[in-house]
């Protein structure tokens, strides 16, 4: 699962795109609030990143709703699944989420990925199956 900052600014750029191409339609911001019964205050919020819990399934829906555009698009950005709950991340280790954010940070160069990858082959019986690490013979 994305962090909850790449999950703030994925949903930020969803709802600066939903704004924008309702403002094409030329719809005011009265007129979006009206039809998505969502004030805007809460989808600047969302538009700018600046919450720290999750917004309501409900309203996402009803925003989504009154603009006519797919909610599977929202959930997407939010790192929901398909029915419009938050995805819930597996509990790790330290030692695992330190690899996790190793391996998916775009500023660790692909050597020191490619020798992380390497290692944990070697942990897992080279071939990522790791029933043989496990015992599971």
């Amino acid at each position: 699962m994305a962090s909850l900052e790449q999950r703030r600014a994925a949903f930020g750029r969803f709802v600066r795109k939903a704004l924008e191409d309702a403002e094409d339609r030329k719809l005011s911001i009265k007129e979006i609030e009206r039809r998505t019964g969502v004030g805007s205050t809460t989808f600047y919020r969302w538009r700018d990143g600046d919450w720290t819990a999750d917004p309501r399934a409900s309203k996402v829906d009803a925003f989504c709703d009154g603009l006519d555009i797919p909610k599977s698009a929202a959930y997407r950005a939010l790192g929901w699944g398909t029915d419009g709950k938050p995805g819930v991340e597996p509990a790790f280790e330290p030692e695992l989420r330190a690899i996790q954010r190793q391996l998916m940070d775009p500023n660790v160069s692909a050597t020191r990925k490619e020798s992380i990858r390497n290692m944990l082959r070697l942990i897992t019986g080279g071939n990522g199956d790791n029933r043989r690490a496990a015992g599971q013979d």
